[in-house]
């Protein structure tokens, strides 16, 4: 029973909850886009005991005083998942438009990044009171699209939907302005975090170019995410292509690397080419399979002119070989799931 009295040591119980808010909010999509209104009914269900997980971690870190480098990482995550996962899958089912969901999105996930950032660099970037209130308009936001899904599928009040529907779309611009404010107030407090070389390092390696085994691969992996962010939009998905390669290039010239040096941990390039090797196409299951192993396969082999394009200079050369990887891979997809 000792691995049980471990599992139940009260200084493991905010990162379970973190970890359990973080797994509920990534089974919301599926039970929300579902027809049945059982499943929809059990996504409330769900997004309220994520919720209150949210409330609950912090009150027992504060109360057995068990704050960990962990939990100051896994608690904001974890919060991103369930809001942005419950938000985006609204947006799908056409509640809003996605432009209002960008910019949530965007604050939250530059937020997040950074904050990770300047903690693993030892530097407390704490929630700022205009952020908490925002992220109570999120949940109240989020609660009343439950509302109006939940009207839907019910035909007693015919005038329900309607009012939902308005309402949920006064929050929304609330919502919409108080993340924007925040966010803008967060950069400007923290300004002076981002003129370490430590972080720049980190920025370049997108927060896992450090980690010990296939570095190239999880900054692949990143990639991918970013590249299934975009399918909200083309002028979302080629502003988050034009962001990372702006973050990258900044970064790497911060670095003052060597001539032809290309470090391990700086992944910028391998996200980069993974997005333009799945640009333009509707991502399932076997494109981004087939996407990654292509890609990661050309990355590998270097066919001409890429070897030739890694010997350049700073950060083209570090980019060049990698956005070459992802044109052949982008030419081999198009012509497989497309030309055949």
């Amino acid at each position: 029973m000792t691995w049980w009295r471990s599992l139940n040591s009260h200084r493991q119980i905010p990162n379970l909850l973190c970890l359990l808010r973080a797994i509920l909010g990534m089974s919301l999509p599926f039970l929300v886009i579902s027809h049945h209104p059982g499943s929809h009914i059990a996504a409330l269900v769900i997004f309220t005991i994520a919720s209150v997980t949210d409330y609950s971690d912090g009150w027992f870190a504060r109360r057995f005083n068990v704050v960990s480098d962990f939990g100051k990482i896994a608690d904001p995550t974890a919060d991103k998942i369930l809001i942005l996962a419950a938000l985006m899958t609204f947006s799908h089912l056409g509640f809003y438009s996605t432009a209002w969901v960008m910019p949530i999105i965007v604050r939250e996930v530059l937020v997040t990044f950074c904050r990770v950032g300047w903690l693993l660099e030892g530097k407390a970037a704490g929630a700022e009171k205009l952020g908490k209130v925002k992220f109570v308009f999120q949940v109240v936001l989020i609660y009343l699209s439950f509302a109006y899904l939940l009207a839907l599928d019910t035909n007693r009040w015919q005038d329900l939907p309607d009012f939902c529907y308005m309402t949920l779309h006064i929050v929304l611009a609330v919502t919409v302005a108080l993340t924007l404010i925040s966010g803008v107030s967060f950069f400007s407090s923290n300004r002076g975090h981002f003129l370490s070389r430590t972080f720049a390092k980190y920025t370049s390696a997108l927060g896992v170019g450090s980690i010990p085994f296939a570095p190239g691969t999880w900054g692949s992996l990143v990639g991918i995410g970013l590249a299934c962010l975009g399918q909200l939009h083309w002028l979302f998905y080629a502003s988050l292509f034009l962001a990372v390669f702006a973050a990258g290039y900044w970064a790497v010239s911060r670095l003052g690397l060597p001539k032809e040096a290309d470090p391990r941990y700086v992944v910028v390039d391998e996200a980069l080419g993974m997005m333009l090797a799945l640009g333009g196409f509707r991502l399932n299951l076997p494109i981004v399979l087939a996407g990654f192993f292509l890609f990661r396969l050309f990355d590998v082999l270097k066919p001409f002119p890429l070897r030739q394009l890694e010997k350049i200079h700073g950060f083209w050369g570090i980019l060049l070989d990698d956005l070459g990887a992802g044109i052949y891979t982008w030419l081999v997809l198009f012509l497989f799931f497309y030309m055949l």
